[in-house]
């Protein structure tokens, strides 16, 4: 297993995400979190290039397989009851998939 994911700590510093044999890594996005009412989070990450293995001048391969999955574009999404309550309240406004979708990308490219 070869590695080179990291995601971002809570302290702002990137950590590697272990390689743990026979288990997929999950990336919840943005909309999911404001979904869940960030009762699930969005974790910033990078991939960085493996390390060499002791006595190799090689990184190992690295396979990885990036699959997205997104609402219908036209629904509402709004914070999930059960996720907010008086105590715990809802951190976001309900927005339109379709267009938090086009903000997202826009905002990247």
């Amino acid at each position: 297993m070869a590695g080179g994911l990291q995601v971002e700590s809570p302290n702002g510093t990137f950590v590697d995400a272990t390689p743990i044999e026979d288990t997929v890594v999950v990336n919840a996005g943005d909309l999911l979190a404001r979904w869940s009412n960030d009762n699930v989070k969005s974790t910033k990450h990078r991939v960085v290039e493996p390390r060499k293995a002791a006595l190799s001048d090689k990184h190992p391969p690295r396979y990885s397989i990036a699959f997205f999955c997104n609402p219908n574009f036209d629904r509402f999404i709004e914070a999930i009851p059960g996720t907010y309550d008086e105590v715990n309240v809802r951190k976001y406004e309900g927005v339109n998939s379709g267009k938090y979708l086009e903000q997202r990308l826009a905002a990247t490219f």
